[in-house]
């Protein structure tokens, strides 16, 4: 692995973590979490993309499966923390996030079912 993927990686943790403790702080933390775990799928998904270590035989199909999983996974999770901020009173623009980013993530599982 290369020391500048470490660095970002490192980088987008320390992140996450500030933005996690600033929304506690605030008192928005549903809405930390839905950026947390809407970003932290794009670097999942970055991993899948290109892997950190390469492999001799690498399944293309399986590969694909896991990147659309962990897309799905973003969309969903993050959509569910966006309905708990509407909810919790965090700011009424989560009302209209939320159903696109379920119903974003539930076409990644049709996606990945079909």
């Amino acid at each position: 692995m290369s020391a500048a993927r470490v660095f970002w990686l490192a980088l987008f943790a320390i992140g996450a973590v500030a933005a996690l403790a600033l929304g506690w702080s605030e008192a928005q933390p549903w809405t930390a979490a839905a950026f947390v775990v809407f970003f932290t799928s794009r670097v999942a998904r970055s991993i899948v993309k290109a892997r950190l270590t390469r492999r001799r035989r690498d399944n293309v199909l399986r590969r694909t499966n896991q990147f659309i999983v962990v897309t799905a996974a973003g969309w969903i999770g993050a959509g569910a923390c966006a309905l708990v901020a509407a909810w919790a009173g965090e700011g009424l623009e989560w009302l209209f996030v939320a159903p696109v980013f379920l119903v974003m993530g539930a076409l990644n599982v049709y996606v990945l079912v079909k």
